[in-house]
């Protein structure tokens, strides 16, 4: 993805606001070995829009794990699909 597109899908993912709450987001880098190699981050085509909170906060994946979180609030695979949708209408 070039500087340009990173930047566009960027500013989309912070003006929709956190897949769960719609709050002020943060951009997420997918989890897990489909989404990029063993200690490495995903392209930035896999990220999702998630607030502090939800993202590095008590509830958040960085600090739940990968599994706890997606058995609360869904899998990644799922909001990173509603996303797709939202840029599509953008």
């Amino acid at each position: 993805m070039k500087a340009k597109e990173r930047k566009a899908r960027f500013n989309a993912l912070s003006q929709h606001g956190c897949c769960i709450c719609l709050r002020p987001a943060e951009i997420h880098h997918l989890l897990g070995i489909k989404y990029s190699g063993m200690g490495q981050k995903a392209d930035d085509e896999y990220t999702i829009p998630l607030c502090v909170e939800h993202h590095r906060g008590h509830i958040g994946i960085h600090h739940l794990g990968q599994r706890k979180w997606e058995s609360i609030f869904g899998e990644q695979e799922y909001h990173l699909q509603k996303i797709a949708h939202f840029m599509k209408k953008t």
